[in-house]
């Protein structure tokens, strides 16, 4: 096995990671700076809450291929060459991406949390996508009508794929099982990590709720994001439209009756 080749895989993939689709989408649709408003993560969660339903889709999306294509062109190039070693290089590329993604060189290290990416992560892989859209979709539907803490769900997701993946890849006795596991316990470890203000919130009552039913069926509206006293905690309030026809038609029954 050429060890060589990882050095090259770690990097492309953290430069790679470390393009914030968060930050390009927010401008690009509404120039704001994401880490400005909100919670300041650039993520698909504060997307969520300040951009909307639309734009945190694409971030997710984009998050999650960022981090899964590298991941899974590394598997094919070392699996062709060096047999067996496929899965080894494919989840070195892949943590090398969440680790750009949290660390970006281009923003001064200052990035998300890497849900998404790790969500790629899994979805992109030969032996596991069925069984990470299923849990996806799970943590959707759970999201949707039960779990109102989108850092609960990304627990959620995360652990059940860990498991999932450890127990797998322990029963098919995969080569490099150590390594591969570490890092995918690693990357759980992180994910933690960067959640922590979210669990000391969790744990005070003072953990934001995201109504995701709203977000979607919302066609047009505008958010405005207010800091709350504590750093890191924000209060969004959503103005419909509707509520602005009707505050239009007050106003203008009020100019006529002066």
């Amino acid at each position: 096995m050429a060890w060589w080749i990882y050095p090259i895989i770690v990097v492309v993939s953290y430069l790679v990671g470390s393009v914030s689709f968060a930050r390009i989408f927010s401008w690009a649709f509404a120039k704001k700076d994401i880490t400005k408003v909100g919670s300041h993560n650039p993520g698909t969660m504060n997307m969520l809450r300040t951009r909307g339903f639309g734009e945190a889709i694409l971030t997710l999306v984009m998050d999650a291929i960022k981090c899964g294509l590298p991941a899974l062109i590394s598997y094919f190039v070392v699996e062709h060459f060096f047999e067996g070693y496929g899965d080894l290089a494919y989840f070195v590329a892949g943590i090398s991406a969440i680790v750009g993604h949290c660390f970006p060189v281009y923003y001064k290290f200052k990035g998300g949390k890497g849900v998404a990416c790790t969500f790629g992560l899994f979805t992109f892989n030969p032996n596991f996508y069925w069984m990470s859209l299923i849990a996806f979709v799970v943590c959707f539907l759970l999201m949707l009508f039960v779990i109102k803490y989108g850092s609960v769900i990304s627990f959620i997701y995360i652990l059940s794929m860990a498991i999932t993946s450890t127990t797998l890849f322990s029963v098919w006795r995969v080569l490099n099982l150590v390594p591969i596991l570490v890092i995918i316990w690693c990357i759980v470890v992180l994910t933690f990590s960067l959640h922590h203000k979210n669990i000391a919130r969790l744990f005070t009552g003072r953990e934001n709720k995201v109504d995701l039913m709203s977000k979607i069926c919302k066609k047009k509206s505008s958010v405005v994001v207010e800091e709350g006293e504590d750093k890191g905690e924000e209060v969004v309030v959503e103005e419909s439209a509707n509520d602005k026809t009707t505050e239009n038609m007050n106003k203008n029954n009020d100019s006529k009756h002066e």
